[in-house]
Order: structure tokens, then C-alpha cells, then sequence
């Protein structure tokens, strides 16, 4: 094997199965709250072009106003839960955890909006509804294994 195929591999050893299992250090926590705020933030920004009184058909028209209503509520609580985390002198994995729910909860509705008929919001909102879910999927990914990580630190060193 050539030099070039074989170093990517030692370096990967090298560097990335150390970091694994490792905490998350505080500036990783740090980026990632970052990183949620901006997705709630650019979720805040697509709402106002969402137009539910656009689309054709009655159940559809409510179920699309029922879940931006819902998602204001719960992108308001999951930026109050990750605000009231980073005001925490010393905040516990359980603060973490919390702030990860409330913002998966706002993921949730998301999810739910994609499963309907792509059709039935009309095209516009349709790609609205898209590009925030894709931007809360990303962020939820590592959030959940930032959080896992601090939660299995803590019961390895509960005196931290």
C-alpha cells in the first residue's frame, strides 16, 4: 500500500479514536448552543414567508397554520432553554439534556410537516418548511452525541 492510502488511516487512528468517549469540552458545547441558536434564528427568519392562507385545501391550510403556530412556540422555548444553560455558572449534563429536548422538539414538528403529501403546502412553502428542517437536522445530530457524551462523562465522574 502507498504512503498516500496509509496515512489517512494512522491519522485517523491517531487523532480521532483518542477523542472518542471523551467529553465534550466546553468550547465544543459552546459551538454547538452557537450552532442551534443560529438554526432557531434562521428558523425565525423563514416563518414570516411561510403563507398557509395560500394553500388550496382546507385540512391542509390548518394542519400548515397549526404547525407554524406550534413551531413559534417551541422554537421560543428551546432558545429560552439553551439562554437559561449558557446563564449557569455550573450547568449539570441534565441542562444540557433539557436544552437538547426542547430543541428536538421543534425538530419533531418539522418531521411531521415533511411526512405529509410534498404537494400539500404548495411549492413555496413546501421548500421553507425544507431548508429548516435541514438546518435543525444537521445541528440535532450532533447534539445528541454531544449531550450522550456529557451524560456518560458525568456517570464516570459524578463529582465534576
Amino acid at each position: 500500500m502507498k504512503l498516500r492510502r496509509v496515512l489517512p488511516v494512522v491519522l485517523f487512528f491517531a487523532i480521532g479514536v483518542p477523542l472518542h468517549g471523551q467529553a465534550p469540552s466546553q468550547l465544543e458545547v459552546n459551538s454547538l448552543l452557537t450552532r442551534a441558536s443560529s438554526a432557531l434564528d434562521h428558523y425565525q427568519q423563514l416563518a414570516p414567508g411561510i403563507h398557509c392562507e395560500n394553500v388550496g385545501e382546507p385540512k391542509f391550510r390548518d394542519a400548515c397554520t397549526a404547525a407554524t403556530q406550534t413551531l413559534i412556540e417551541r422554537v421560543e422555548e428551546a432558545k429560552s432553554q439553551i439562554a437559561l444553560y449558557r446563564q449557569q455558572s455550573k450547568p449539570q449534563p441534565a441542562d444540557l439534556f433539557e436544552a437538547y429536548e426542547k430543541f428536538r422538539r421543534v425538530l419533531a414538528v418539522l418531521e411531521d410537516v415533511s411526512y405529509v403529501d410534498p404537494d400539500s403546502y404548495g411549492d413555496h412553502n413546501k421548500q421553507l418548511f425544507a431548508e429548516a428542517y435541514n438546518s435543525f437536522v444537521k445541528v440535532d445530530i450532533w447534539f445528541e452525541g454531544v449531550v450522550e457524551a456529557n451524560i456518560q462523562n458525568n456517570a464516570k465522574c459524578p463529582d465534576r
